[in-house]
């Protein structure tokens, strides 16, 4: 923890990951600022600043930015609804040129590292072991845009000194702070909130699927030790669990919670026409666990009861 505040920009503070990092710098004793195009109020018992700023805008960047210094920028900010209408319009916007539009307004002066919230969808790969030297083959527009993201963080490394480190992001999960989050659709939460309303788990597959989970408050704590590190790395790390859990599991999990949360058992079903077969997909975090150290918990059960709680809250209005 800094003796003195040092400064920390969170883009996208607001958001699902956003918030939880607002949260932890904040108790971490760091002077947290949120940019975002709208603030909002269930963070109020946070002391921070906020900055209204359209990432898109260019102009809007600089009016904002351009006179205010940090010690470190955590660039959170994305826009990931893919089922969106126009999506890939928009992320382009938004994942690309946002990202190009904060990078052409901070003060590099006074930075010392830049940290961009990629993803692992960089890669496209869907089986084997995932390393940083894995070549990258995006498959959709998330993927595609954030990886054209990193190339402007480069870019701005080789022709303005800007001291960077690139964090390819697996799936992370954890209770929405804000109870209204536009989230729910994710699959912890979605599957906590099926069971607690319909007191059952229907799961669209065979259950087979499995997904690298890692829990934001372990994302929290890695970014904080990258911040602290003497120098910013300047490259690219893969940032996750290291263990892949199926829909199945997860939804045990979930179900071991409900049980002791509600004090009754529920029903999972799966989708038995579904004929899939699982595959086996490891993203290795062992370069950046070489630069800072660290092991992550499971914690779905703890994170479901969370929701139970967020949920049982909204009924009693």
């Amino acid at each position: 923890m800094p003796n003195v505040k040092q400064r920390v920009l969170i883009t996208g503070g607001y958001g699902n990951l956003g918030s939880w990092l607002a949260q932890y710098f904040y108790q971490a004793n760091y002077e947290v600022f949120i940019l975002s195009k709208n603030k909002k109020h269930f963070l109020s018992s946070l002391q921070h600043h906020f900055i209204e700023c359209d990432i898109t805008n260019l102009a809007d960047c600089k009016n904002k930015l351009q006179n205010l210094q940090f010690e470190f920028v955590i660039h959170a900010a994305s826009f990931n609804d893919t089922f969106m209408p126009d999506y890939a319009s928009a992320a382009l916007e938004i994942n690309t040129k946002g990202t190009r539009n904060i990078l052409d307004s901070i003060n590099i002066s006074s930075l010392k590292n830049f940290i961009y919230l990629s993803t692992f969808h960089v890669y496209g790969a869907v089986s084997g072991v995932i390393t940083e030297e894995t070549i990258a083959l995006p498959r959709h527009d998330y993927a595609t845009t954030h990886l054209f993201a990193e190339y402007f963080v480069k870019q701005f490394y080789l022709n303005n000194k800007l001291p960077y480190t690139i964090i390819r992001l697996t799936n992370s999960y954890g209770c929405p702070l804000d109870a209204n989050s536009s989230k729910w659709y994710l699959v912890l939460n979605d599957l906590a909130k099926m069971a607690f309303e319909q007191k059952q788990i229907i799961l669209k597959g065979n259950g087979k699927a499995s997904r690298d989970f890692i829990w934001m408050q372990t994302v929290c704590e890695v970014l904080e030790k990258v911040c602290q590190l003497p120098t910013a790395p300047n490259d690219v790390f893969n940032l996750s669990s290291e263990q892949s859990f199926s829909m199945l599991e997860l939804a045990h999990f979930i179900k071991l919670a409900l049980q002791e949360y509600l004090k009754s058992d529920i029903e999972i079903q799966v989708n038995m026409d579904d004929k899939t077969s699982t595959t086996n997909l490891m993203v290795s975090s062992a370069k950046l666990k070489q630069l800072v150290p660290y092991s992550s918990k499971i914690q779905f059960k703890e994170e479901a009861k969370k929701i139970f709680l967020i949920l049982s809250n909204q009924k009693k209005k």
